[in-house]
């Protein structure tokens, strides 16, 4: 029995639909440009407009592969609002849970301080900002970042791999080619690299005003900062 029979005969009588997993939410690497298999996500055979029995429209979770906390979060979101516990679940354009695909791997990435002042790795194991090397978090809507990615731990670019989108509808036939820096990367890259330069001077100057002690610290006994000793 094919997929999508079983979709037919489901579907109509299922309190809520999740679709998990980039393939399952869109169609991923199976609908990509060029496929002779005609796949698709359950959103585009469904329709981006279904809604269950129960008025719940299709809940995407995507991911290659999906986070399991992303996921378990979602199925407890669903079950709590089956014993009327919350609210309708709030979604995306898309059909993602807002509250954890609101925000872009850069807002999460242990790495953004490095493109605001400009500053891009040329290397992989380098821990600067990885746009120039392919990165698409400042783009792409995902929390594995700043999430971690087993008990808060990893992410891709926090352990030193790019953003190649893999939550996105586009993915991955707007990403490509991988490990090549993003079209409008290369704006947004240089106009950083030019007021992110200056940044990292002022700061610098601050810096090494700030690494040192204040002048009025010098070696000795006698104290130099107003302090009075009480006599008993």
């Amino acid at each position: 029995m094919t997929t999508s029979e079983w979709l037919d005969r489901l579907a109509p009588k299922a309190l809520a639909v999740m679709a998990i997993g980039t393939c399952a939410t869109y169609g991923g690497i199976h609908a990509m440009a060029g496929n002779p298999t005609g796949a698709m996500g359950v959103p585009d055979y469904l329709g981006w407009d279904w809604k269950s029995k129960a008025g719940i429209p299709i809940v995407c979770v995507p991911g290659c592969p999906t986070h399991p906390d992303n996921l378990s979060e979602t199925i407890l979101y669903l079950l709590y609002m089956a014993t009327g516990q919350a609210p309708m679940i709030p979604l995306d354009d898309q059909l993602r849970p807002q509250w954890l695909f609101g925000a872009t791997v850069h807002e999460g990435c242990d790495r953004a301080g490095y493109y605001e002042q400009g500053d891009f790795a040329t290397e992989y194991g380098s821990p600067k900002c990885l746009v120039k090397l392919g990165c698409w978090g400042p783009v792409v809507k995902c929390n594995v970042p700043k999430r971690g990615w087993i008990n808060g731990v990893g992410g891709c670019p926090n352990v030193g791999g790019i953003c190649i989108g893999c939550t996105m509808p586009g993915f991955p036939d707007k990403f490509m080619p991988f490990m090549d820096e993003p079209p409008g990367g290369k704006l947004s890259s240089a106009a950083s690299t030019a007021y992110g330069g200056f940044i990292r001077k002022l700061r610098t100057i601050t810096t090494n005003t700030l690494n040192k002690e204040p002048k009025w610290r010098e070696k000795g006994r006698t104290l130099k900062t107003g302090y009075k000793a009480t006599t008993f």
